[in-house]
This record gives C-alpha cells, sequence and structure tokens, in this order.
C-alpha cells in the first residue's frame, strides 16, 4: 500500500480548487438571438433556450449551438409546429463571448382533424362531466397544442376525483400525429368506474346535541361524492360560528365497495367573547363601544349578546336572545329589547323597545325579516312633547354583495322595510311607514370607480304629532348630504326649530382614483332633504372631494363638503370609519 504525504495531498486538492474556480471565469457566456418569430411562438423558445449558457472554446459553444437548434425544435413542437427550418450562426470567441443567432421559420402548423373526448361507465351520463368536455378547448381545425391537450387530460382527471369516480382510469389517451399531412387525431376516452357515495358523516364529540350537529351538517346520507359537498359542509360549519376549528375529512385510502368515510374533527370554540372599541365621527363625536357575546349558551346552540354604545349624542343598551330553527345558519329566532336616549339638534328622545325577530337567509343572497316590537318613545321634538307607545308588525328585504375583500371594486347593497301600526293593535296611533336604501359601486378597470346611493321614506299616519322622533325623517350627516350637520335637514315650525318630516329622498354620486395602494382620491355630489309635501321640498345639495384609506379595520372616509345650495355655503369636515357596504 502507498501512502501520499499530507503536503502532496494538500497541494493536489488546491490544485483542484483553482481549476474549478479559474474555468468558469474563463468561460465565456452564448448570448442567443431569435429572429423570426413572434408572440406566443417566440416566448415558447425562449422559455425552452434558457439563461445563457457558458463555453470555454469555440468546441463547446457548437455544442450548445446543436442543443440550441434541439430545445428550438422541441418548443415549435409543443405548440404544433413540427417542420421549421431553422438557421443558425455562431459568432465571438471565449473572451469577448458569444452571440448565437437562430433564424427561424416557422413552417404551417399542424391541425387537429378527429377529436373524440368521452367518458364511459357510470359517469357518461352525469351532466357536470358532459359540461367539462364541451368546455374543452380541442376542436377540429384547432392547432395542435401540447399543454392544452395536457390540460384537458388534467381537467377530466380533476373532474373524476372531484365527482367521486375515484377507479377512474384512461382507457385510451393518444395523439396521432402525421406531421406530412399537418394534421393529428386526439382521442381521450375515460372510464369513470362506480361513483363512490358518502353513507353516513361522522364527527367527533361536542357539546351540542345531536340534532344541532346534524341540522348543521344538512346533508341526507347516503348521497353522491362531490368535492362541492365537502366544501359546501366546510362553509357551513365556518359560518356556524359554533366552532373554533372545524376539519372535513375525506378518507379515500378507506374507500371500499363504492363508499367513502367522511369524517368531522370539530372544536367548540370559547363561548365567550368581550370587545371594546372607540371611534369617532362627525355625525356623533368620539363613541364607545363595548360587547359581550355567549356564542352558545346550551346543547340546542342558544345564543346571546349585549351590546352598550355611548357618544355624546346618544347612548343605547341592547340585548339579544337567539334561538336556531330548522336551518341553524340561516333561520333564527330572535329576542331583542333595548334603552337609547338622543339629543340631537331640536331631538330629545328616551325610548325602550322590545321585539321578537325572525330572520331567513335565502340561497340568493336575500335576507327576509318579520318582526314585532313594542316602542314606547318620550320625546320633545320642536313643540311636540309626548309619551308615545306602538306595536308595530314589519317585514323587511335585504341583500348585499361585494366583489373585493379590503376595498371592494364592486358591490351593491339593498333594503326595502315596512312597518304599520293601529289603535286595534294596542298602539296608540296608527301609522304605516316605508324605508327604501339602495347603494351601487362599479369600476372601469379598477380604478375608475363610481359609487351612488339613493335613501327614501315615507310615513301616512293620524297624529303627526304623537309620531315618534326616532320614527319621524331627518338628513343631513356622514351618510346623507354631505355638507350639512347630522339629521339637521327637516321641515321647521314657526320658530325655525326641526319637527322631522313625512317623506325622505336624498342620493349622491361619487368618483375616485387611486393614488397608491390603499389610498383613493374622491369628487362627490349629494342632494336631497326630509320634507312633507314633495311640491314644496327644499332640495339641499352639498359637493366637494375627499380621501379614502382601505385601513386594515375598514375604510375610512375623510371629506371636506360644501353646502352649495345655500346662499353662504356651510363648509363641513366628515370623517368616518366602517364598511362601504
Amino acid at each position: 500500500m502507498v501512502i501520499a504525504k499530507p503536503h502532496i495531498v494538500a497541494r493536489a486538492v488546491l490544485v483542484g480548487l483553482m481549476t474549478l474556480a479559474i474555468r468558469p471565469a474563463l468561460a465565456a457566456e452564448v448570448a442567443w438571438q431569435v429572429e423570426g418569430l413572434d408572440g406566443k411562438l417566440a416566448d415558447n423558445v425562449r422559455a425552452h433556450l434558457g439563461d445563457p449558457r457558458p463555453a470555454a472554446t469555440r468546441r463547446e459553444a457548437r455544442i450548445v449551438r446543436q442543443r440550441a437548434r434541439e430545445r428550438t425544435t422541441e418548443a415549435l413542437r409543443a405548440l404544433g409546429y413540427y417542420e421549421p427550418e431553422i438557421d443558425s450562426s455562431l459568432d465571438g470567441d471565449a473572451e469577448s463571448g458569444w452571440t448565437l443567432t437562430l433564424t427561424i421559420d416557422a413552417g404551417e402548423p399542424v391541425r387537429l382533424r378527429e377529436v373524440e373526448i368521452a367518458v364511459k361507465g357510470p359517469g357518461s351520463d352525469d351532466e357536470v362531466f358532459a359540461a367539462t368536455i364541451d368546455a374543452l378547448p380541442l376542436e377540429p381545425g384547432d392547432v395542435l397544442n401540447h399543454a392544452v391537450y395536457e390540460s384537458a387530460k388534467s381537467a377530466l382527471r380533476n373532474r373524476a376525483l372531484s365527482r367521486g369516480y375515484f377507479d377512474y382510469q384512461f382507457e385510451t389517451s393518444r395523439i396521432a400525429i402525421r406531421p406530412d399531412q399537418r394534421r393529428a387525431d386526439v382521442r381521450l376516452i375515460l372510464a369513470s368506474g362506480p361513483r363512490y357515495q358518502v353513507e353516513r358523516i361522522e364527527y367527533s364529540d361536542t357539546p351540542f346535541s345531536a340534532d344541532l350537529v346534524e341540522r348543521l351538517i344538512a346533508i341526507d346520507t347516503p348521497v353522491s361524492y362531490s368535492a362541492d359537498l365537502v366544501a359546501r359542509l366546510n362553509r357551513r360549519l365556518a359560518d356556524s360560528g359554533y366552532f373554533s376549528e372545524a376539519r372535513v375529512n375525506v378518507a379515500r385510502d378507506e374507500a371500499d365497495d363504492g363508499k367513502v368515510p367522511v369524517r368531522l374533527e370539530l372544536t367548540a370554540r370559547e363561548p365567550n367573547t368581550l370587545d371594546v372599541g372607540v371611534g369617532f365621527s362627525t355625525d356623533e363625536g368620539p363613541r364607545v363601544r363595548g360587547g359581550w357575546k355567549r356564542h352558545w349558551l346550551n346543547a340546542s346552540g342558544h345564543r346571546a349578546d349585549s351590546e352598550a354604545h355611548v357618544s355624546p349624542v346618544r347612548q343605547n343598551l341592547t340585548a339579544s336572545y337567539t334561538i336556531p330553527l330548522r336551518d341553524p345558519i340561516n333561520d333564527t329566532l330572535k329576542f331583542q329589547t333595548g334603552l337609547q336616549a338622543e339629543d340631537i339638534e331640536d331631538t330629545q328622545s328616551l325610548r325602550a323597545t322590545f321585539g321578537i325577530r325572525r330572520q331567513q337567509t335565502f340561497t340568493s343572497g336575500w335576507q327576509r325579516v318579520q318582526s314585532l316590537r313594542v316602542l314606547h318613545e318620550r320625546f320633545e321634538q320642536a313643540d311636540d312633547n309626548e309619551n308615545t307607545t306602538l306595536v308595530l308588525p314589519g317585514l323587511s328585504f335585504s341583500r348585499t354583495r361585494v366583489r373585493g375583500s379590503r376595498n371592494p371594486h364592486w358591490g351593491d347593497s339593498q333594503s326595502y322595510a315596512v312597518e304599520i301600526a293601529d289603535e286595534l293593535l294596542l298602539s296608540d296611533i296608527g301609522l304605516a311607514r316605508f324605508t327604501l336604501s339602495n347603494k351601487w359601486r362599479r369600476s372601469i378597470s379598477r380604478r375608475h370607480r363610481f359609487t351612488f346611493r339613493l335613501d327614501a321614506g315615507g310615513l301616512t299616519t293620524n297624529s303627526f304629532e304623537e309620531v315618534p322622533a326616532s320614527l319621524r325623517f331627518f338628513a343631513g350627516g356622514d351618510n346623507s348630504v354631505r355638507g350639512f350637520e347630522y339629521r339637521s335637514l327637516s321641515p321647521e315650525n314657526d320658530d325655525g326649530e326641526l319637527v322631522g318630516g313625512r317623506f325622505l329622498l336624498t342620493g349622491g354620486a361619487e368618483y375616485s382614483y387611486p393614488v397608491r395602494e390603499n389610498w383613493r382620491l374622491a369628487a362627490f355630489v349629494d342632494a336631497g332633504n326630509a320634507f312633507d309635501d314633495p311640491a314644496d321640498a327644499d332640495v339641499k345639495v352639498g359637493a366637494g372631494p375627499g380621501v379614502r384609506w382601505a385601513s386594515p379595520v375598514g375604510t375610512i372616509r375623510v371629506d371636506l363638503a360644501w353646502g352649495v345650495s345655500e346662499d353662504e355655503p356651510p363648509i363641513r369636515l366628515h370623517f368616518s370609519l366602517g364598511p362601504p357596504f
């Protein structure tokens, strides 16, 4: 055995490392130039060529050129061009660098002649499969694109898995290409196998009754498996508000005899939540809010909550108790009570309410509320100083749709409500009151944003003097006619005091444009008033510029508004924080 001396070994290692370090430094790069192509063909060729390659000698540069020609051929074939003409020239040297120019004539493409895509077996009657096939971008006459073919194959594979055909297999998946005839035939035949069934849904222990959990699941088993079913189940459990964690596990590895187990791992959330918030708006000034929520009180999922709200002009305390009905998420019965005091402009009131309401949300997104509330209000409104008790049955419909998260670029909200009172129903007076509120937001290219708002209301009564101040109509403020103080617009008595109106009509239009991320500049105009007779309506108009910031806690709006309809236009700064819808 021969043993090398240590210093000889060290010298050999050092020489090797220096060789490795020096060689790349001496190797110039071969830069590409692609001529004769544009669009997707040029992009695909450049993507296949990749970054410039090193070449220390002309021999290595020629090897790089040959590989570049091969990659170019592959890139063109992927897009259906099988007979390209590729000329290449190599210029430069190892010191100054190499330039490889590829001049390409792609030639005529291969086009699809016959396209056969089908599903056999039980899946052949599945309408979702049929819709998937109809949407595939493979039609006779199209230029052959291998990526499109692979995408179509993946679409069929994914659809089979999402619809529960776990034993699927491709009976045929083939492209027959005849480059000399510039045609190709595609055959994709998927044998679906049986569609698996969910025989039952198992779930972990929870503090809730089996009846409540089953109503939350809302799936009658056995049922055919689908990914949509799993997504819907995930969404319902998350929306219920009962769980801090809800995982839906599909045990596909345990699927057998046409059945697949589905298990829910449910963790109940902590039952109590306390929250405190502070805010400010020009309508109310500084405000403090505190709330308590009991997310579940018992095994039946009953809930309770209370909230206190304090500002210089308004103080209220509310509490509610909610009972989930047949559909615990979309159908609830709520008992509410509250006490509120207000001192705004010429209005001083103290009111107590108690009510019951059934709230239902439909698949269309519309929400219907059927309500019955008792209102007792002691108030002073200009010359009117009254105590009024009303029993008010009511009905309302509302819907909100939004696209975009913190800063929605599209959305609308609609709300329609009516309440009535009659002396036969133990009310002090008879009245009927309706309100309408609509808001729309639309954008052009996500930059030019337009927002429109319309609010209307009206009431009829046999004794307006006894109508509580909270049911009369007033205009002005951040969300009404900007440029005028909050609830400062309405008919007045002979002393110039506000008495409130029988009708309300206000609207606004706003345009905004982004100046940086989450910041927009706005310009707006508002108009309207509260009045007793539409023929005598005194329309007030406010306009001005504003700034919008989509902050992490909601949209902050700052507006500088002029009451331009007045001889001496008032100027007001409006500030508000909250969701746009």
